[in-house]
């Protein structure tokens, strides 16, 4: 039996240099807890249900899509709180008043509703415009039908802009748009032509606002606090120290059982090689990386299954091997199909920073049952027959 033909032993060494290729090329990333960064904990107005939850995350992080952050971790906790993970670069003053903004947004012509957030089809990023600094924006013909309606005869009237109840501005209705004809094109102003870093803020605030919807009920940040890139470099180094060492011991208590290289350098070669494939799928799906998702490596790729593989096999005899392999195979199945059935609903459910810790348990579990451990099966195998 040549193990370099073994088509799961090939499978297994694809898989690894695989996995190193997309590490070294893409690398990995890591969480807010790991590289850095600003944690937003915001709470609802009122306790909602877990519908409502899921629409505000979702909004949320349609707006700050818009915004142009596609790296930022949002996730509900409870009834009442949504968690928000900001990376070390991103403007934590603007992007906190697009997360508070409920987005309640309607036009009024002498107290009279002449559209909504809702009549709006399409809006623009915050630019200049012959009016000043704004946000432009497309009603839907129906939206314009209503607006033309309330406008009609109204030249030089306030069309007063309230967002969540403030108003935002009141430009002057002019002639061209009280014609009673369906004007679609709009504009919502709030600075001149030298808008401050403030007035910004409040046009992407208002823009993100428009473009995502507004939110079922009002945010309010609870609290706020920062982890220094410093201080993520230090749980980096803690979390491989930690890990060496634990490895170290691992091998420690496996020599003192088999007391042979032959059968402890293949034990702990598996676990090396699953590390490196499931960080490996991790960068490929540009997971991030944090201390729960290291937790689920570390509970994934244990050697206890490595180890009722080897007592089954090296126990039996080589006239009962294939038997013995099916048995352990049973136990793996087993242990693997209530570990996922446990981890679905913390990753189905985006249970907060535990979704971290299902997925890549899960990953673990799935590579161990479909790469390595039937690899390793095969080098046991190997081992037994030449041992008899």
């Amino acid at each position: 039996m040549d193990l370099l033909k073994d088509s799961k032993i090939l499978i297994l060494l694809a898989s690894v240099l695989l996995s190193l290729l997309i590490i070294a090329f893409k690398g990995v990333s890591f969480g807010v807890d790991l590289s850095g960064g600003t944690v937003i904990v915001l709470k609802t107005s009122e306790p909602v249900s877990q519908e409502n939850m899921t629409v505000i995350v979702e909004v949320l992080r349609s707006r700050l899509n818009a915004y142009g952050l596609s790296d930022i971790t949002i996730y509900s906790r409870g009834n009442n709180e949504v968690i928000v993970e900001i990376p070390k670069d991103a403007d934590v003053e603007r992007i906190k008043k697009i997360l508070t903004q409920q987005g309640v947004f309607v036009a009024k012509i002498d107290n009279v509703t002449a559209y909504t957030g809702r009549d709006i089809e399409y809006v623009e990023e915050p630019k200049l415009t012959p009016n000043g600094y704004g946000v432009v924006l497309k009603l839907t013909e129906e939206g314009a039908r209503r607006f033309a309606k309330v406008a009609y005869g109204k030249a030089g009237h306030r069309v007063e802009l309230y967002m969540d109840g403030k108003l935002i501005s009141a430009p002057v209705l002019s002639p061209s748009l009280a014609d009673g004809r369906p004007h679609r094109d709009q504009i919502i102003t709030v600075a001149g032509s030298n808008p401050t870093k403030e007035d910004i803020d409040e046009a992407w605030a208002i823009y993100t606002a428009l473009k995502s919807g507004s939110l079922p009920v009002k945010l309010e940040i609870e609290y706020i606090y920062s982890i220094s890139p410093t201080l993520g470099e230090e749980f980096i180094k803690g979390a491989l120290i930690a890990g060496f060492f634990a490895f170290l011991a691992v091998g420690v208590v496996i020599a003192i059982r088999y007391k042979k290289p032959s059968i402890v350098i293949p034990i702990l070669t598996t676990c090396i090689s699953e590390i490196l494939i499931i960080l490996g799928v991790a960068s490929l799906i540009n997971w991030k990386l944090d201390l729960p998702s290291i937790a689920g490596i570390i509970a994934s790729v244990g050697t206890g299954v490595q180890i009722v593989i080897t007592d089954e096999t090296l126990a039996k005899g080589s006239k009962k091997i294939k038997r013995s392999i099916r048995r352990a195979f049973f136990i793996i199945f087993a242990a693997a199909g209530t570990t996922i059935a446990a981890m679905l609903p913390l990753f189905v459910m985006s249970i907060g920073m535990l979704k971290g810790f299902a997925i890549t348990t899960i990953i673990g579990v799935l590579i161990g049952v479909f790469i390595t451990r039937p690899a390793f099966a095969r080098i046991i195998q190997y081992i037994a027959k030449r041992k008899s």
